[in-house]
Protein backbone atom coordinates (compact mmCIF):
# COMPACT_ATOMS: atom_id res chain seq x y z
CA UNK A 1 0.00 0.00 0.00
CA UNK A 2 1.98 3.89 -1.05
CA UNK A 3 -1.16 5.91 0.15
CA UNK A 4 -1.77 6.17 4.01
CA UNK A 5 -4.85 8.47 5.94
CA UNK A 6 -3.40 9.64 9.65
CA UNK A 7 -5.55 8.84 12.29
CA UNK A 8 -6.57 9.69 15.36
CA UNK A 9 -5.49 13.32 15.19
CA UNK A 10 -5.55 16.25 12.73
CA UNK A 11 -2.11 17.20 13.29
CA UNK A 12 1.07 14.85 12.38
CA UNK A 13 3.12 15.16 15.67
CA UNK A 14 7.31 16.22 14.86
CA UNK A 15 8.63 13.19 15.25
CA UNK A 16 10.63 10.29 14.23
CA UNK A 17 7.70 8.23 13.27
CA UNK A 18 6.10 11.31 10.98
CA UNK A 19 9.95 11.48 9.09
CA UNK A 20 9.73 8.21 8.60
CA UNK A 21 5.73 7.76 7.42
CA UNK A 22 7.26 11.11 4.88
CA UNK A 23 9.98 8.96 3.57
CA UNK A 24 8.25 5.78 2.70
CA UNK A 25 4.91 6.50 1.41
CA UNK A 26 3.31 8.43 -1.70
CA UNK A 27 0.52 10.45 -0.46
CA UNK A 28 -0.06 10.80 3.28
CA UNK A 29 -3.80 11.99 4.18
CA UNK A 30 -5.11 13.40 7.49
CA UNK A 31 -8.45 13.65 8.33
CA UNK A 32 -9.45 17.83 8.45
CA UNK A 33 -12.23 19.48 9.70
CA UNK A 34 -13.99 21.97 6.80
CA UNK A 35 -13.39 24.91 8.76
CA UNK A 36 -9.34 24.03 8.56
CA UNK A 37 -9.62 24.43 4.07
CA UNK A 38 -10.75 28.30 4.74
CA UNK A 39 -8.60 29.01 7.67
CA UNK A 40 -5.40 26.88 7.66
CA UNK A 41 -3.08 29.60 9.10
CA UNK A 42 -5.30 30.00 12.17
CA UNK A 43 -5.85 26.14 12.63
CA UNK A 44 -2.90 23.72 12.39
CA UNK A 45 -0.30 23.59 13.91
CA UNK A 46 3.54 25.27 12.66
CA UNK A 47 5.32 21.67 11.82
CA UNK A 48 1.52 20.85 10.28
CA UNK A 49 0.70 24.04 8.41
CA UNK A 50 4.44 23.25 6.53
CA UNK A 51 3.72 19.94 5.71
CA UNK A 52 0.23 20.68 4.06
CA UNK A 53 1.87 23.98 2.41
CA UNK A 54 4.98 21.73 1.22
CA UNK A 55 2.51 19.01 -0.29
CA UNK A 56 3.80 16.19 2.03
CA UNK A 57 0.30 15.75 3.49
CA UNK A 58 -2.98 15.95 1.98
CA UNK A 59 -6.12 17.11 3.98
CA UNK A 60 -9.02 14.78 3.57
CA UNK A 61 -12.81 16.10 4.34
CA UNK A 62 -14.61 13.19 6.06
CA UNK A 63 -18.24 14.70 4.98
CA UNK A 64 -17.26 14.70 1.06
CA UNK A 65 -16.35 10.90 1.47
CA UNK A 66 -19.06 9.07 3.39
CA UNK A 67 -22.44 9.48 3.60
CA UNK A 68 -22.51 11.26 7.52
CA UNK A 69 -25.91 10.36 7.69
CA UNK A 70 -25.24 6.39 7.27
CA UNK A 71 -22.24 6.18 9.01
CA UNK A 72 -23.99 7.75 12.04
CA UNK A 73 -26.31 5.20 12.04
CA UNK A 74 -24.35 2.61 11.86
CA UNK A 75 -22.08 3.62 14.58
CA UNK A 76 -25.05 4.37 17.44
CA UNK A 77 -26.22 1.02 16.19
CA UNK A 78 -22.69 -0.49 17.59
CA UNK A 79 -22.32 1.75 20.36
CA UNK A 80 -26.29 0.92 21.28
CA UNK A 81 -24.84 -3.34 21.17
CA UNK A 82 -22.14 -2.42 23.46
CA UNK A 83 -22.66 0.22 25.32
CA UNK A 84 -22.22 -1.72 28.63
CA UNK A 85 -18.94 -2.03 27.96
CA UNK A 86 -18.60 1.61 27.37
CA UNK A 87 -20.51 2.50 30.19
CA UNK A 88 -19.11 0.45 33.20
CA UNK A 89 -20.14 2.87 35.81
CA UNK A 90 -22.12 5.71 34.82
CA UNK A 91 -21.96 7.91 37.92
CA UNK A 92 -18.32 7.97 37.47
CA UNK A 93 -18.49 8.61 33.78
CA UNK A 94 -21.36 10.86 33.31
CA UNK A 95 -20.04 14.36 32.68
CA UNK A 96 -23.21 15.61 32.78
CA UNK A 97 -23.30 15.46 36.29
CA UNK A 98 -19.59 17.06 36.88
CA UNK A 99 -18.45 20.95 35.91
CA UNK A 100 -15.28 19.49 35.23
CA UNK A 101 -14.71 15.92 33.83
CA UNK A 102 -13.61 13.22 36.64
CA UNK A 103 -10.33 11.68 36.26
CA UNK A 104 -11.49 8.51 34.92
CA UNK A 105 -12.93 10.27 31.77
CA UNK A 106 -10.00 10.64 29.80
CA UNK A 107 -11.61 12.78 27.51
CA UNK A 108 -10.36 12.98 23.86
CA UNK A 109 -11.15 16.08 22.04
CA UNK A 110 -13.23 15.63 18.82
CA UNK A 111 -14.19 18.01 16.20
CA UNK A 112 -18.03 18.54 15.08
CA UNK A 113 -17.36 18.52 11.54
CA UNK A 114 -16.00 15.59 11.08
CA UNK A 115 -19.29 13.62 11.51
CA UNK A 116 -23.45 14.01 11.73
CA UNK A 117 -24.56 16.21 14.81
CA UNK A 118 -26.65 13.06 15.71
CA UNK A 119 -23.34 11.70 17.19
CA UNK A 120 -22.80 13.98 19.69
CA UNK A 121 -26.35 14.10 20.87
CA UNK A 122 -26.75 10.23 21.56
CA UNK A 123 -23.33 10.60 22.99
CA UNK A 124 -24.04 13.33 25.49
CA UNK A 125 -27.34 11.38 25.87
CA UNK A 126 -25.28 8.57 27.80
CA UNK A 127 -22.80 10.79 29.30
CA UNK A 128 -20.23 9.88 26.91
CA UNK A 129 -19.64 13.26 25.78
CA UNK A 130 -19.69 17.09 26.36
CA UNK A 131 -19.39 20.20 24.64
CA UNK A 132 -16.63 22.47 25.50
CA UNK A 133 -19.34 25.49 25.27
CA UNK A 134 -22.54 25.96 23.56
CA UNK A 135 -21.31 27.66 20.02
CA UNK A 136 -17.82 26.11 20.36
CA UNK A 137 -16.99 23.38 17.40
CA UNK A 138 -15.24 20.55 19.92
CA UNK A 139 -16.29 18.26 21.97
CA UNK A 140 -14.50 16.30 24.73
CA UNK A 141 -15.44 12.30 24.06
CA UNK A 142 -14.67 9.19 26.47
CA UNK A 143 -11.22 8.46 25.11
CA UNK A 144 -11.93 4.80 24.38
CA UNK A 145 -15.29 6.18 22.71
CA UNK A 146 -13.49 8.50 20.75
CA UNK A 147 -10.88 6.16 19.56
CA UNK A 148 -13.23 3.83 18.38
CA UNK A 149 -15.31 6.20 16.51
CA UNK A 150 -11.81 7.87 14.64
CA UNK A 151 -10.62 4.36 13.90
CA UNK A 152 -14.35 3.22 12.01
CA UNK A 153 -13.92 6.49 10.40
CA UNK A 154 -10.59 6.03 9.15
CA UNK A 155 -11.43 2.62 7.82
CA UNK A 156 -14.72 3.69 6.31
CA UNK A 157 -12.58 6.73 4.74
CA UNK A 158 -9.75 4.36 3.73
CA UNK A 159 -11.76 1.89 1.96
CA UNK A 160 -13.18 4.72 0.10
CA UNK A 161 -10.01 6.22 -1.30
CA UNK A 162 -7.63 3.19 -1.11
CA UNK A 163 -5.51 4.06 1.43
CA UNK A 164 -4.23 2.36 4.50
CA UNK A 165 -5.49 3.99 7.54
CA UNK A 166 -2.01 4.11 10.25
CA UNK A 167 -1.40 5.99 13.19
CA UNK A 168 1.32 6.59 15.64
CA UNK A 169 -0.76 5.90 18.52
CA UNK A 170 -0.11 2.86 20.57
CA UNK A 171 -3.37 2.25 22.53
CA UNK A 172 -6.02 2.91 20.22
CA UNK A 173 -8.40 0.49 21.22
CA UNK A 174 -10.53 -2.19 19.37
CA UNK A 175 -10.86 -3.95 15.70
CA UNK A 176 -7.26 -4.72 14.64
CA UNK A 177 -6.98 -6.20 11.68
CA UNK A 178 -4.77 -8.66 10.03
CA UNK A 179 -3.69 -5.06 7.86
CA UNK A 180 -2.93 -3.40 10.94
CA UNK A 181 -1.03 -6.08 12.29
CA UNK A 182 1.24 -5.67 8.82
CA UNK A 183 1.12 -2.44 9.54
CA UNK A 184 2.69 -2.35 13.08
CA UNK A 185 5.35 -4.54 11.72
CA UNK A 186 5.99 -2.45 8.84
CA UNK A 187 6.69 0.03 11.23
CA UNK A 188 9.15 -1.76 12.98
CA UNK A 189 11.20 -2.31 10.02
CA UNK A 190 10.85 1.14 9.32
CA UNK A 191 12.06 2.32 12.65
CA UNK A 192 15.18 -0.05 12.50
CA UNK A 193 16.47 1.04 9.18
CA UNK A 194 15.34 4.79 9.43
CA UNK A 195 16.18 5.82 12.95
CA UNK A 196 17.52 9.13 11.75
CA UNK A 197 17.87 11.75 14.48
CA UNK A 198 18.60 14.17 12.37
CA UNK A 199 16.23 17.06 11.18
CA UNK A 200 14.85 16.70 7.62
CA UNK A 201 14.52 19.39 5.73
CA UNK A 202 11.12 19.01 4.30
CA UNK A 203 10.96 21.39 1.28
CA UNK A 204 13.80 19.29 -0.46
CA UNK A 205 10.92 15.86 0.85
CA UNK A 206 8.83 16.13 -2.02
CA UNK A 207 11.35 17.26 -4.97
CA UNK A 208 13.57 14.24 -3.59
CA UNK A 209 10.64 11.35 -3.53
CA UNK A 210 9.56 12.55 -7.30
CA UNK A 211 13.17 12.14 -8.24
CA UNK A 212 13.94 8.93 -6.72
CA UNK A 213 10.35 7.14 -7.48
CA UNK A 214 12.22 4.30 -8.52
CA UNK A 215 14.53 3.98 -6.01
CA UNK A 216 11.95 3.96 -2.93
CA UNK A 217 10.24 1.66 -5.19
CA UNK A 218 13.05 -0.88 -4.37
CA UNK A 219 13.07 -0.11 -0.90
CA UNK A 220 9.39 -0.78 -0.72
CA UNK A 221 9.34 -4.09 -2.14
CA UNK A 222 12.79 -5.06 0.28
CA UNK A 223 10.35 -3.64 3.32
CA UNK A 224 7.32 -5.54 2.16
CA UNK A 225 8.62 -8.99 1.24
CA UNK A 226 9.71 -8.57 4.81
CA UNK A 227 6.18 -7.57 6.28
CA UNK A 228 4.29 -9.93 4.52
CA UNK A 229 6.35 -13.22 4.82
CA UNK A 230 5.18 -14.56 7.88
CA UNK A 231 8.45 -16.25 8.69
CA UNK A 232 9.61 -13.52 9.26
CA UNK A 233 8.33 -13.06 12.91
CA UNK A 234 9.34 -10.11 14.96
CA UNK A 235 11.49 -10.58 17.63
CA UNK A 236 12.64 -14.13 15.98
CA UNK A 237 16.35 -14.36 15.06
CA UNK A 238 15.74 -14.39 11.50
CA UNK A 239 13.99 -11.14 11.90
CA UNK A 240 16.78 -9.59 13.58
CA UNK A 241 19.84 -10.50 11.59
CA UNK A 242 17.72 -10.12 8.31
CA UNK A 243 17.11 -6.26 9.91
CA UNK A 244 21.28 -6.34 10.33
CA UNK A 245 22.11 -7.02 6.86
CA UNK A 246 19.71 -4.44 5.72
CA UNK A 247 21.47 -1.73 8.11
CA UNK A 248 25.00 -3.07 7.17
CA UNK A 249 24.48 -2.62 3.67
CA UNK A 250 22.71 0.91 4.35
CA UNK A 251 25.94 1.89 6.39
CA UNK A 252 28.01 0.54 3.43
CA UNK A 253 26.36 2.26 0.71
CA UNK A 254 26.70 5.82 2.60
CA UNK A 255 30.59 5.06 3.48
CA UNK A 256 30.84 4.92 -0.57
CA UNK A 257 28.92 8.10 -1.02
CA UNK A 258 31.47 9.76 1.34
CA UNK A 259 34.48 8.23 -0.73
CA UNK A 260 32.61 10.01 -3.88
CA UNK A 261 32.46 12.87 -2.30
CA UNK A 262 35.82 12.72 -1.06
CA UNK A 263 37.28 11.64 -4.63
CA UNK A 264 35.30 15.08 -5.83
CA UNK A 265 37.82 17.42 -3.53
CA UNK A 266 40.55 15.20 -4.28
CA UNK A 267 40.41 16.02 -7.78
CA UNK A 268 39.32 19.96 -7.26
CA UNK A 269 42.87 19.50 -4.52
CA UNK A 270 44.99 18.06 -7.29
CA UNK A 271 44.11 21.11 -10.39
CA UNK A 272 43.98 23.38 -8.05
CA UNK A 273 47.81 22.34 -6.86
CA UNK A 274 49.01 22.08 -10.54
CA UNK A 275 47.41 25.39 -11.25
CA UNK A 276 49.40 27.07 -8.96
CA UNK A 277 52.65 25.16 -9.13
CA UNK A 278 52.74 26.10 -13.10
CA UNK A 279 52.84 29.63 -12.01
CA UNK A 280 55.68 29.26 -9.52
CA UNK A 281 58.20 27.61 -12.51
CA UNK A 282 60.75 28.71 -14.82
CA UNK A 283 60.25 29.25 -18.24
CA UNK A 284 61.99 26.42 -19.44
CA UNK A 285 59.96 24.29 -16.81
CA UNK A 286 56.82 25.71 -17.81
CA UNK A 287 56.32 24.27 -20.94
CA UNK A 288 56.82 20.46 -19.90
CA UNK A 289 54.30 21.37 -16.67
CA UNK A 290 51.68 22.69 -19.10
CA UNK A 291 51.73 19.66 -21.35
CA UNK A 292 51.34 18.05 -18.24
CA UNK A 293 48.35 19.54 -17.47
CA UNK A 294 46.39 18.82 -20.69
CA UNK A 295 43.16 17.60 -20.52
CA UNK A 296 44.40 14.10 -21.21
CA UNK A 297 46.44 14.08 -18.24
CA UNK A 298 43.78 16.37 -15.91
CA UNK A 299 41.47 13.00 -17.34
CA UNK A 300 43.59 10.33 -16.10
CA UNK A 301 43.90 12.16 -12.64
CA UNK A 302 40.23 12.51 -12.71
CA UNK A 303 39.48 8.53 -13.35
CA UNK A 304 41.77 7.34 -11.02
CA UNK A 305 40.46 9.78 -8.24
CA UNK A 306 36.81 10.36 -8.70
CA UNK A 307 34.14 7.57 -7.35
CA UNK A 308 30.81 7.78 -9.34
CA UNK A 309 28.61 10.00 -7.86
CA UNK A 310 26.13 8.37 -5.26
CA UNK A 311 23.24 8.54 -7.34
CA UNK A 312 25.41 6.17 -9.98
CA UNK A 313 26.19 3.87 -7.20
CA UNK A 314 24.99 -0.14 -7.89
CA UNK A 315 22.85 -1.31 -5.04
CA UNK A 316 20.99 -4.25 -5.22
CA UNK A 317 20.04 -4.64 -1.56
CA UNK A 318 17.17 -1.90 -1.66
CA UNK A 319 18.31 0.21 0.54
CA UNK A 320 20.49 2.92 -1.53
CA UNK A 321 17.52 5.26 -1.24
CA UNK A 322 17.99 5.55 2.56
CA UNK A 323 21.48 6.14 2.04
CA UNK A 324 20.75 9.00 -0.27
CA UNK A 325 18.01 10.12 2.01
CA UNK A 326 20.63 10.08 4.73
CA UNK A 327 23.27 11.91 2.36
CA UNK A 328 20.82 14.46 0.62
CA UNK A 329 18.22 15.31 3.15
CA UNK A 330 19.52 15.39 6.64
CA UNK A 331 20.27 18.73 8.52
CA UNK A 332 23.23 17.18 10.38
CA UNK A 333 23.19 18.81 14.38
CA UNK A 334 26.09 20.74 15.36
Amino acid sequence: MDNILYYPYINLPRTDWTLRTLLYYDTIGSIVPQEYFYKPNGNYDPFMLDLVQNELVIPVNPLEIINPIEFSKAFLEYLNQHKNSFIRSNANLDIRKNSRPPQRFFPSKLHADKFDGEIFYALQDLGLAQRLSPNDSWYLVESKTANLLMKLLAMTISKELQMLPTTDVVNVTGLMTSKMNQNRKRGTILKELIPFPENIDLVKVRAFKDKHTDLLKDFKNKVELLVLNPQYIEGTELFTETIKELKFRKEELSAKMNESQMGNIFYGTVCGLLSSGISMLTVENKFLAIAAATPGFLNGVHAASKVEKPEDIFDQSGMKYLALVDKRLAIRRT
